[in-house]
C-alpha cells in the first residue's frame, strides 16, 4: 500500500454537511416573497400601453371640445352634397370618433390635414397612438407643426360675437402647434368632465355615424366617407331643429328620428 492509498483509508466521510447559509436573502424583512425584476422588455410594453390608453383619453377629450365650441354654421360648411368643407371634415371625424366610427373618422380627418388643418393632422397622431401605431403617429405629430392652412379670404366687416369664436377652427401658424394642442387637450380633460353634451352635439352623433355607415354599404370600395346626396341638407336639417325642433328627453328630435330611419331604410337590402 502506498502513502497515498493509506491516507485516503484512513480518511472518514462526514456524516452530515452543514450548508452555510446563503448570502443573498430572497425573502424581504417583513417576511413577505420579493416580486421579480421586470425585464426591459416587458417594461416597455406596459408603457405603450399606457402610452395608448392616455392617448385614446386624450383624443376623445379634444374630439369633444372641438365638437362643443364649434359654431353650427361651420360644421354646415360643405364642398358638395356630400363632401365637408375641411373645417367641417375635422368636426364631423370626431363626431365619429366619439360614437366609435374609427374608420371614417381617420379618412376625414387625413382629408382635412391634407388640406391644411393642423388639428385634423394632431387628432391622427393620437389615434394611431392609440391603437399602438407608433411610427405613423409620430409621422402624425410631424405633420401637425408641418402642415399650412390655406391663406384666409379678404376679411369682410362684420359685427364681433365673441360667441362665435372657435379654437378648433382658428388656424394656429406658430411652429408650436402641437404643444398648442397638447396644452388644449388637457385642458378638456378636466373642463368637459361629467359634463352633458349639448343637444346639437347629441343629435350629430345620433344622425352621422348612420349616414357614414349607409354611404360605406352604398360605395363600398371609397375609402373617403359618401353619405349620401341629400347628406349636407340632412346636416343642416339636424342643426337647424336644434333651436326649434320638438325636443324628446334623450336629447333627439323627431325630425331627426325620422332622419334616421330614412337611412336605415336607404340601407336595407333590396
Amino acid at each position: 500500500m502506498t502513502r497515498i492509498e493509506g491516507i485516503l483509508a484512513r480518511a472518514r466521510l462526514a456524516g452530515e454537511r452543514t450548508v452555510p447559509r446563503d448570502i443573498v436573502d430572497t425573502v424581504s424583512c417583513a417576511g413577505t416573497p420579493q416580486p421579480p425584476a421586470e425585464t426591459p422588455a416587458l417594461s416597455a410594453e406596459t408603457g405603450r400601453q399606457r402610452d395608448a390608453s392616455e392617448a385614446a383619453e386624450d383624443l376623445r377629450a379634444l374630439c369633444e371640445t372641438l365638437v362643443s365650441h364649434t359654431p353650427a354654421h361651420q360644421v354646415a360648411d360643405f364642398v358638395t352634397a356630400q363632401v365637408p368643407e375641411p373645417r367641417s371634415a375635422l368636426v364631423l371625424a370626431c363626431v365619429l370618433q366619439l360614437t366609435d366610427t374609427d374608420d371614417g373618422a381617420r379618412f376625414w380627418w387625413q382629408y382635412a390635414a391634407g388640406a391644411g388643418q393642423p388639428a385634423a393632422a394632431y387628432c391622427l397622431y393620437l389615434h394611431h397612438l392609440a391603437a399602438g401605431e407608433d411610427t405613423p403617429a409620430h409621422w402624425w405629430h410631424q405633420q401637425t407643426d408641418d402642415v399650412q392652412p390655406p391663406p384666409p379670404p379678404p376679411p369682410t366687416p362684420q359685427p364681433a360675437d365673441p360667441g362665435e369664436w372657435a379654437p378648433a377652427l382658428n388656424p394656429v401658424t406658430s411652429t408650436s402647434t402641437s404643444t398648442v394642442l397638447r396644452i388644449l387637450r388637457h385642458l378638456a380633460k378636466e373642463t368637459h368632465a361629467g359634463r352633458p353634451r349639448t343637444t346639437a352635439v347629441a343629435r350629430l352623433m345620433a344622425f352621422i355615424p348612420t349616414a357614414v355607415t349607409v354611404g360605406y354599404l352604398r360605395e363600398p370600395d371609397m375609402e373617403l366617407p359618401l353619405p349620401g346626396a341629400d347628406f349636407a341638407d340632412r346636416v343642416k336639417a339636424v342643426l337647424t331643429t336644434t333651436s326649434s325642433g320638438p325636443e324628446r328627453e334623450d336629447g333627439l328630435d323627431v325630425t331627426a328620428d325620422h332622419n334616421l330611419q330614412d337611412l336605415i331604410r336607404q340601407a336595407a337590402p333590396r
